[in-house]
């Protein structure tokens, strides 16, 4: 048996953190500790969870914390963006990754 929660994360392949995927699954409804079911599985609030992280992998910054490091190629970002978007138009809702990121730095 496989839980929600560890689908979830199997189907991203980059490590985001456990809250944050726990915060995706809440905010679509899906309970992580429950068995991933076939249904579960191809439903919509599930692929929308993992449209919703691909989207957070196009958005997050490079960075390097002690062996950790988490940095995607131009193209990666690409493939994360059109597969998230992808994602989002098969389960009827709109596109949500546009362009480049923006960070602001002061006020």
């Amino acid at each position: 048996m496989k839980t929600i929660l560890q689908a979830l994360k199997d189907e991203i392949h980059y490590k985001l953190s456990s809250g944050f995927y726990e915060n995706r699954l809440l905010a679509r409804g899906l309970n992580g500790n429950d068995e991933c079911t076939t249904e579960v599985f191809n439903g919509n609030s599930f692929q929308g969870a993992v449209a919703d992280c691909l989207r957070s992998l196009v958005q997050a910054q490079n960075y390097t914390e002690g062996d950790v490091s988490m940095s995607l190629s131009d193209k990666k970002i690409e493939e994360a963006r059109n597969l998230a978007n992808s994602i989002y138009r098969s389960i009827g809702e709109s596109d949500k990754c546009f362009g480049e990121p923006t960070v602001y730095i002061g006020g």
